[in-house]
């Protein structure tokens, strides 16, 4: 009889992507199991992209959060009904097993509800506050000042008890049109070059005027070059100060879609560029997810071995802390655009000072980051973990 599964992932975009081998991996070892993915109602039209996704349901955050606030003072029938009645909503039927790989008390609550058998973040009861090993690691990763070197998206498979899978497939994105003005992007000859403007987070926005120069000098020393700018409505006001500043006779070579495009449009504009460059947000990952090659820009508390563009051939500057600082918060003082530039062409660097450079690579273990200017051979500490961590497979 084949067997209901759920993944539930209710984070945000880049972890949404990141576990894309997670779901692979379980697809390909039971290949006659139903894999629903439950994910935020604003990524499902992305979660049903995701390769070995039978169903997405979608879990509405905003809804959920407004019961238990109308529920905190008194809890009343009303409430229960209608929690009741958001979870039918979900699923009709128990699905036999659930894989929570996000450590927020509502995918708990979601894994206890929604299935017989919840298993992946904790260990034991399904209400269990115990973590499992592996989430155990990668909250320890999380409040570490270390770098680890297992990346999180295999840590989500080994949350399945499973090795990552041997390939991945770039996400297909099915054709979609752009608004008629931004139709153009991607349909003439030169390198198409999108760069992310924005980032989720305050402390790894890149400073704006980085960015105008990173412009003027890639187009000057590029002249068959476009920039795309891309970012969501609040990336807007960035993107007009930066074409602002720049030479009216680059300005049509300069294409800003930010605040106009669907998800599924940005995934379908992402692969128009020959080259994607950011820091490390859901757009970045997503860049990678669906093929494109990437130049990721890691600083503040970002770090490559962990959350580095995952899949072969990718670039990441990381930004080095002082003797003092350790890597809780790394705020640099120098950005690497002209190394970056070349990166483009397909010159050679190496790390110069304040910044790494690394290169992606996979293996039997998953993702793995070489420096530049090293061979690429295994590091060592990935094995000792999966050989700690690993659990025996019952699936």
């Amino acid at each position: 009889m084949t067997q209901r599964v759920l993944v539930i992932q209710l984070a945000r975009l880049g972890d949404l992507v990141q576990t894309i081998p997670a779901i692979t991996v379980l697809k390909k070892s039971h290949p006659d199991w139903a894999i629903d993915l439950l994910c935020p109602a604003q990524l499902a039209e992305l979660g049903r992209l995701l390769p070995g996704v039978s169903h997405v349901v979608s879990w509405d955050g905003a809804a959920w959060h407004r019961r238990a606030a109308s529920a905190e003072a008194e809890v009343r029938a009303e409430h229960l009904a209608e929690a009741r009645a958001g979870i039918r909503a979900i699923s009709e039927d128990l699905y036999d097993r659930a894989f929570v790989l996000n450590q927020h008390p509502r995918a708990f609550i979601a894994g206890a509800l929604l299935a017989r058998e919840s298993v992946g973040a904790v260990s034991g009861k399904p209400l269990s506050h115990k973590l499992s090993p592996w989430a155990e690691y990668i909250r320890r990763v999380a409040i570490s000042n270390r770098s680890h070197r297992v990346h999180l998206a295999d840590a989500f498979c080994g949350m399945c008890g499973l090795s990552p899978p041997n390939d991945i497939m770039p996400i297909q994105v099915p054709t979609t049109g752009l608004p008629t003005d931004l139709e153009p992007i991607g349909q003439s000859d030169g390198d198409w070059i999108g760069l992310l403007v924005g980032a989720g987070d305050q402390e790894r926005l890149v400073p704006i005027e980085v960015w105008e120069r990173l412009i003027a000098e890639c187009l000057e020393i590029r002249p068959a070059s476009r920039i795309v700018l891309i970012g969501d409505q609040h990336e807007q006001e960035r993107a007009q100060v930066i074409q602002g500043a720049l030479s009216p006779l680059l300005l049509g070579r300069v294409w800003d879609t930010t605040g106009r495009l669907s998800l599924i449009q940005l995934a379908g504009l992402l692969t128009r560029c020959q080259f994607v460059i950011g820091t490390d947000t859901g757009p970045l990952h997503l860049a990678a997810a669906v093929g494109t090659r990437v130049i990721g820009w890691y600083f503040a508390r970002a770090r490559v071995h962990e959350t580095g563009p995952y899949g072969p051939n990718h670039w990441v500057w990381q930004a080095e802390a002082s003797e003092m600082g350790g890597m809780a918060l790394v705020k640099p003082s120098r950005w690497p655009m002209s190394e970056t530039i070349a990166l483009l062409g397909g010159g050679s660097t190496v790390s110069v000072d304040d910044w790494s450079l690394w290169r992606s690579h996979r293996d039997d273990l998953g993702a793995y980051y070489v420096e530049s200017g090293h061979e690429p051979a295994e590091p060592c500490e990935r094995a000792q973990v999966w050989q700690q961590l690993q659990p025996t497979s019952v699936f």
